[in-house]
Parts: C-alpha cells; sequence; structure tokens
C-alpha cells in the first residue's frame, strides 16, 4: 500500500472515529453537554451554563479545579474554572470530541487528576471531593485519593435513549484526610463507550464533627447519676 494511501486510510478512519463520537453524544445525550445537572452538597453550578461554576463560592484556603469543556487530549491542563491542575487519559483508549468530552472507544477509559502546586504543603484536616458527569457506561464505582479507595454517590441519573444508550450520571467520592499534598486522583469507566463530559475537585479545611446533641434519655441517665453521687455525698460521716 502507498504511503498516500495509508495516510488517507488513517484520516478516513478518524473522520469516522469522530463522528461516531459526535453520533453518540447528539442522539445519548439528555441534557446540555458541559453543565452540571444536580447541585450536589447544596452548591450551586447546577445547570445555568457552561461558566457556571459547582462550587460558587470557595472557602478561603480551598483548592479547586473545574474542566467543563475538555478539548486536550490525553493531557488537559487548563481547567475552564478556578486554579490549576491536569487532567489526563491514562489508557490511550478515547479520543477528544469536538463538543469537548473525552469518548471512550476503544474500551475502558481510566482519568487521572493532579492538583499539582494547589495542594503542596497543606497540612491540617482536609475534606476533598471529586465530582466527574459522564454519558453512555457509567463509571466505576470506586475511586482513589493518593491510593486511598472511597465509593461514589450517584447525584444525578438520567437513561440515554438513543446512540448507544446507558446512563447520564453525575458521580461524587468524598474523602477526609490529614496531612499534606500533592494529591492525585483516578477513576475510570466501568466499559467502552463511556464520555466524560465533567470533572471537578475541591479540597476544603476540614471543620470536624459537630458534637453529638444528647437524647432525652441520655440526659435522663446522667441526671440520675449525678442525684446518686448527691445521695451518697450527704450520706458520707463527717
Amino acid at each position: 500500500m502507498h504511503l498516500s494511501a495509508i495516510t488517507t486510510s488513517v484520516r478516513l478512519r478518524r473522520a469516522a472515529l469522530l463522528g461516531l463520537g459526535a453520533l453518540f453524544l447528539h442522539n445519548g445525550a439528555q441534557a446540555a453537554a458541559g453543565q452540571w445537572d444536580s447541585a450536589a452538597l447544596g452548591q450551586s453550578g447546577s445547570g445555568a451554563s457552561s461558566a457556571t461554576p459547582w462550587i460558587s463560592n470557595l472557602a478561603s484556603g480551598s483548592a479547586y479545579a473545574e474542566w467543563n469543556v475538555i478539548l486536550g487530549y490525553p493531557v488537559d491542563n487548563t481547567p475552564d474554572i478556578a486554579g490549576s491542575g491536569t487532567l489526563s487519559e491514562l489508557t490511550g483508549g478515547g479520543f477528544a470530541t469536538s463538543g469537548g468530552n473525552i469518548y471512550g472507544l476503544g474500551g475502558p477509559t481510566s482519568f487521572q487528576v493532579d492538583l499539582g502546586s494547589a495542594t503542596s504543603g497543606t497540612s491540617g484536616t482536609w475534606d476533598v471531593y471529586l465530582r466527574v458527569a459522564t454519558q453512555g457506561s457509567v463509571a466505576l464505582e470506586a475511586a482513589t485519593l493518593n491510593g486511598v479507595s472511597a465509593t461514589r454517590e450517584v447525584t444525578y441519573n438520567g437513561v440515554i435513549t438513543g446512540g448507544f444508550g446507558g446512563a447520564e450520571q453525575e458521580s461524587l467520592w468524598k474523602w477526609t484526610l490529614s496531612g499534606s499534598g500533592p494529591w492525585t486522583f483516578n477513576f475510570g469507566a466501568t466499559a467502552a463507550h463511556m464520555s466524560l463530559d465533567q470533572v471537578a475537585v475541591y479540597a476544603v479545611q476540614s471543620t470536624g464533627a459537630t458534637p453529638a446533641v444528647p437524647e432525652p434519655e441520655t440526659w435522663a441517665l446522667m441526671a440520675a447519676g449525678l442525684g446518686a453521687i448527691a445521695v451518697l455525698r450527704r450520706r458520707r460521716p463527717a
């Protein structure tokens, strides 16, 4: 086969892949791409536009990065909203679509988010969140932060009726950890044909657990105990 024929073949294959991904996204999506469909954690970013961040009011000293339109492949180090960080596709089984998604055609894709210098030198206790929006095949239940696993909470789920079918989902993982960065997140797809639409990471200093309010029965037992101690003290010889 001549070189020109090989070049033409590669171009046709690339065009076919892009067309396939575009067809999937066009027929499959039930909501606009690049927009969160749920207000997880009671925060904003619930679909007003791709420029509306999930976390609208960042806590002082927090770290945040959000990708709504992913055009760099296999590495995108320019978050659309806030901060700095690097989003990487690790398996080489996907490609960037014109709509700003990473589409996994050849098999299950896996991803890594590195906040880099944004969390370097941090200390104390932190609540750290990873949020991912996908279409088609769903994300794996477990994601890791520096090798520590967490199980996802599905904050949005819609059935896709066109294209390859599947679901449109938004997943949220949370870790509470002590120590310093840098922090690296890993997550992936359960199968081929997952389209990664959005990614956000948020790290905020933990305020600690709120002390529990005693139940009425607990108050009663405490009062009885204090009363018994008082009686014993009165009976003690002078």
